[in-house]
């Protein structure tokens, strides 16, 4: 029975003869615009619900007798944030097969992409922590995603610069 394989030009070489994986040697080779596209909608998204829920949660608590009350569009804002973040650590995965791989053999931007990598590993760490633990590992977690996260935007246009100064 023949085996199915993949046949991205991409990512297999296929389109060149080279092997699998084989580095361009600077040669830029564009990413689909399916990838693209979902990339930099799921990547928006997720910034934008998070910073929209950190407004919420700072600006426009509700102020009781007993203290503050949480903004009562915060509990849907940290649902579809998560959904979000699921399909961000999937197409993390994608772009790793893919655009990652296929451009490690050559240095240009390697240093921003390792960059975006550490910052989306450690938001998907502390976001992590922050659903599973309390006290002051929640409290750290919370800074440190809530920090990252805001800035995480300001690494995705410098990786993204980088490549447009380069071509």
């Amino acid at each position: 029975m023949p085996r199915a394989v993949l046949r991205r030009p991409e990512v297999s070489g296929s389109a060149t003869g080279t092997a699998p994986l084989a580095p361009r040697n600077g040669a830029w080779v564009p990413m689909s615009a399916t990838l693209r596209g979902l990339i930099l909608g799921v990547g928006a998204l997720l910034w934008l619900s998070g910073v929209l829920w950190l407004v919420l949660h700072f600006a426009f608590a509700q102020r009781t007798q007993f203290g503050p009350l949480p903004n009562p569009w915060e509990p849907t804002l940290m649902r579809v944030h998560g959904v979000l973040a699921v399909c961000g650590v999937f197409l993390l995965g994608w772009m790793t097969a893919g655009h990652v791989l296929e451009r490690w053999g050559s240095a240009r931007n390697r240093l921003s992409g390792l960059t975006l990598a550490a910052i989306a590993l450690v938001l998907s760490a502390s976001g992590y922590a922050l659903y599973y633990t309390t006290g002051s590992p929640h409290d750290l977690a919370a800074l440190t995603h809530e920090v990252l996260g805001v800035l995480a935007v300001l690494a995705a246009l410098v990786h993204w610069w980088w490549r447009r100064a380069a071509r």
